[in-house]
């Protein structure tokens, strides 16, 4: 009596095959997925960068901080573009502004020791040029709305880091992180 050979198993063609097959799937995942990590990025950048926005407007705006001169001279010299670190490292009119209620309230806001460099680029999680860093300006006078960016940054999520707008209005013409 001839017994019938019992296959177990695929044969080798049939594993080539489906690995091909998921080859070409992870080749055409891959980079969407990619995309979408990198817009992911960005959007939690924009969010950090919305609070520190948020406690920048709150500080400008809070009734013993506009009363002190100090903090009164820090705030009107956000008409020209600031780097964020130099609310707190700069000196205004004589005064250390690490020293301000305008400074200390922001660092309050966000829950920070301090406004440094070395701290906002803990912050940025997008792809960032190595330096990276967080500008302000009131657009047209100090009761008007604050642009804060990062530069060295793409809001599109397409890697181009090379965009570094150096005031409020090429925001426009430069796609780098923006609160406009």
């Amino acid at each position: 009596m001839k017994k019938g050979i019992n296959n177990k198993g695929f044969s080798l063609v049939e594993l080539i095959i489906v690995i091909a097959i998921m080859a070409i799937l992870v080749g055409i995942i891959a980079p969407q997925l990619i995309r979408y990590i990198e817009k992911a990025k960005v959007s939690t950048d924009l969010r950090s960068l919305d609070a520190i926005y948020q406690a920048v407007i709150y500080a400008a705006n809070d009734p013993n901080v506009v009363l002190e001169p100090q903090s009164q001279a820090l705030i009107n010299s956000l008409t020209t573009p600031t780097r964020l670190e130099l609310l707190e490292t700069g000196n205004i009119g004589g005064n250390n502004n690490a020293d301000t209620k305008f400074c200390k309230e922001i660092l309050d806001s966000l829950d920070w020791d301090h406004l440094s460099v070395a701290n906002q680029r803990q912050i940025i999680t997008s792809t960032h040029g190595g330096s990276a860093e967080i500008w302000l300006q009131y657009k047209g006078g100090v009761m008007n709305p604050l642009a804060m960016w990062i530069t060295y940054t793409d809001s599109t999520g397409k890697k181009d880091i090379t965009y570094v707008p150096s005031n409020w209005t090429e925001l426009d013409a430069k796609p780098c992180i923006a609160i406009k």
